[in-house]
């Protein structure tokens, strides 16, 4: 009988742990700092499908859903499409377009 007991207590006591590790998943995968990234590799994507030498140049990281975009290009309509395209994905607020026009 103590035998049943003490197992009863052990499966109980492993199932909380795993519900408790699946919330902590379940948080990690849908708090900021995953839509963040979620966001930047969009950008990413979007700015590879326009020129992928381009996106080389520049480097993309979103905070809060504020894209803030850093690096350097070959004209000012590079950098003004690379700030259009990160303003168009679906959950930027804004854009802080900082790239350089390289001389």
């Amino acid at each position: 009988m103590k035998f049943s007991r003490i197992r009863f207590v052990t499966v109980v006591l492993l199932l909380s742990a795993a519900l408790g590790s699946c919330q902590a998943i379940k948080d990690k995968m849908s708090g900021p700092d995953f839509e963040d990234a979620k966001l930047t590799a969009t950008i990413k994507a979007q700015l590879a499908r326009e020129d992928r030498a381009t996106v080389q140049g520049i480097d993309v990281d979103v905070d809060d859903g504020v894209a803030k975009l850093k690096g350097s290009v070959d004209s000012q309509d590079k950098k003004n499409k690379a700030g259009e395209i990160a303003g168009k994905v679906n959950g930027v607020k804004s854009v802080v377009n900082n790239i350089q026009v390289k001389p």
